[in-house]
């Protein structure tokens, strides 16, 4: 048929044909999801390992710099932070302003205080991601 043929109203002579790329695209997507799928199970099993590693050296080391071979182990404390809700109740704001810092709300409150067009210029995105369950 050309350009120029104008179709019967009967549109079951029109045959489509299967796109072959589009197959195969779709193979290779599936396999990349299932490889995906692989390679995390192995990760966590692998990170498993190593956190059953760390947990032995923190029962055997105090915190310290240590030589293995030709390794250099850090055993660390771990990071200070303070419980918020006990200081807050401690020290109110009120009485103790000086112990607090003013910081906006999260991107999704500021949406819905403002607007999504007044704060758009101020938003920022991460790095793009895709998760495979």
């Amino acid at each position: 048929m050309t350009a120029n043929e104008v179709l019967s109203p009967d549109f079951g002579e029109v045959e489509t044909k299967p796109n072959p790329d589009e197959g195969l695209r779709q193979g290779l997507f599936e396999a990349q999801a299932a490889r995906i799928v692989e390679l995390q199970a192995e990760i966590a099993s692998r990170q498993d390992e190593v956190d059953e590693l760390k947990a032995r050296i923190l029962d055997s080391h105090p915190a310290g710099t240590y030589q293995a071979g030709d390794l250099k182990v850090q055993v660390k404390p771990g990071a200070r932070r303070i419980n918020a809700g006990t200081f807050e109740k401690a020290y109110p704001a009120t009485k103790y302003p000086g112990a607090y810092q003013l910081r906006p709300r999260p991107l999704s409150q500021l949406e819905k205080l403002l607007s999504a067009d007044a704060v758009a210029d101020y938003a920022m995105s991460g790095k793009p991601m895709v998760v495979v369950s």
